[in-house]
């Protein structure tokens, strides 16, 4: 049964998934899921290894057979600055290589876009605030919400929910549930 672990990836937060599948038996089952927060200061050299070393950790304690990353946006509405862009675009790449490295493969690039087409219930696109009880609906679970010191959803609840997401797509490739768009 292979288990495959998703990532997916910003400069201010990186959700982490981890899925077990069965192939044969076209099922796939929740096993755990996070999220680590990049450190804000220091050089871009110092902030990637720390990101390098906590990714190389969840490698080391699931140790996936597959790994699926969220690609990079190349235009994000609203907020898709150089700086933003470039940021992403390194610590994504950066985690690429840790699983080429890892693996020794390329790890599974997916789009926001197959992701959520894979993904919806209907015809509606799902939202990003829809994702958590979307995965949780797919999974057959309750999603493990946390909660701040006030009692209020975490946002980082989406960036797990999107790297659940990621791995449920992927896995869903992989059982025969959907089919990938050549590109």
């Amino acid at each position: 049964m292979p288990i495959v672990l998703s990532f997916d990836v910003s400069s201010s937060c990186i959700g982490f998934a981890v899925l077990n599948v069965d192939i044969d038996k076209k099922i796939i089952k929740y096993k755990d899921s996070g999220y680590f927060k990049p450190l804000k200061t220091g050089t871009i050299f110092e902030r990637l290894i720390d990101s390098r070393n906590k990714v190389l950790d969840i490698f080391t304690k699931y140790n996936p057979d597959l790994i699926a990353i969220e690609d990079i946006i190349q235009f994000m509405p609203g907020s898709s600055t150089a700086k933003t862009i470039i940021m992403l675009t390194t610590f994504n790449r950066m985690i690429g290589l840790c699983s080429y490295d890892f693996k020794k493969k390329s790890p599974k690039l997916c789009s926001v876009m197959s992701i959520r087409h894979g993904l919806k219930l209907n015809k509606i696109f799902p939202k990003k605030e829809e994702m958590p009880e979307l995965v949780a609906h797919h999974l057959g679970i309750k999603f493990p919400y946390e909660k701040n010191k006030k009692n209020n959803l975490k946002i980082e609840n989406y960036d797990r929910a999107d790297a659940i997401a990621v791995a449920l797509y992927y896995s869903f490739i992989l059982i025969g549930k959907i089919k990938e768009k050549k590109k």
